[in-house]
């Protein structure tokens, strides 16, 4: 049985080892033109010799971990990524075959390795660890889309800044936006890089914000796309929108930092009471615990 289950032990590393490590695409990209026989078989041999052994079975596996996996519960998944910036890069398919892996390695690591006296604690134990390796990868795709998010909130008045300095200087909004795509970088402007992408595909300019809102779910996102709409059906100039807006946005800005910051007294006081009061008490009374020791001895 430890045999057994040490190559399983091995063969999960391997796979998670093959999943993560950065390699190269060897999926086909050639023109129509170019197809033919030849091609084929030189872009397949193009990678390493464990790329083309591991490689299906690593397809496989993603592929039915993608089909064992709720609907419901793939979408959300897909929309964390979509927030988070990690759709381009990461595969849904990929990560959900992370998951499964993960799970079955720690849970039999913890059934095979574990030392605990009763087969009813290690199993137990085992399960927590395969629900931890299951659940490992949401936490950090989490992670990544709430400091994205945070960004894109921290970045949005000084963007409006500048969208507001060029459409006064004479150009149109969807100028103005190009303008500062084009100086600028950082997440919330690589989604306006992809909104002008869309408008120059033949979006309407509502529909390709209101998709950054979307892709964000940002509420001062949001807010902003909801005041630019107002401002294209009622005519408002755009100059007077940004500017309201960024000002609008560091009123926010200020407001929960304010928040924050009367929040911070409760915040302190479970580390004060179960930490600081404790060591304090000893350094007080301490010594006169140990003058009365001795004295009565």
């Amino acid at each position: 049985m430890i045999w057994i289950g040490s190559v399983v032990v091995i063969a999960a590393l391997g796979l998670l080892f093959y999943a993560v490590w950065p390699r190269r695409d060897i999926r086909l990209s050639i023109a129509p033109r170019q197809v033919g026989v030849g091609d084929y078989r030189q872009n397949q041999l193009s990678g390493s010799s464990i790329e083309r052994l591991l490689g299906p079975v690593w397809e496989s596996i993603s592929q039915r971990a993608f089909r064992a996996t709720p609907e419901g519960l793939s979408d959300k998944f897909s929309k964390k990524l979509v927030i988070g910036g990690l759709s381009e890069t990461w595969r849904i398919e990929v990560i959900l075959a992370v998951k499964f892996i993960a799970a079955i390695f720690l849970f039999i690591f913890g059934i095979i390795f574990l030392p605990l006296e009763t087969f009813t604690n290690k199993l137990l134990l085992a399960i927590g660890l395969g629900a931890l390796g299951f659940f490992a990868p949401d936490a950090v795709i989490n992670r990544k889309a709430e400091e994205r998010q945070n960004l894109i909130r921290a970045t949005l008045p000084e963007t409006l800044d500048q969208l507001t300095v060029v459409v006064e200087a004479g150009l149109g909004f969807d100028s103005a936006l190009r303008k500062v795509v084009s100086s600028s970088e950082g997440p919330l402007i690589d989604e306006f890089a992809r909104a002008i992408r869309a408008m120059r595909l033949g979006l309407q300019r509502g529909d390709a914000l209101e998709q950054i809102g979307e892709r964000t779910e940002v509420p001062e996102v949001r807010q902003f796309v909801a005041a630019m709409r107002q401002a294209d059906t009622l005519g408002v100039p755009i100059a007077q929108v940004l500017r309201t807006q960024s000002e609008h946005m560091r009123k926010l800005q200020k407001l929960e930092a304010e928040e924050a910051a009367l929040k911070l007294p409760v915040k302190m006081t479970f580390p004060m009471v179960f930490c600081m009061l404790p060591a304090l008490f000893v350094i007080i009374l301490g010594p006169i615990v140990i003058r009365q020791l001795a004295g009565g001895a």
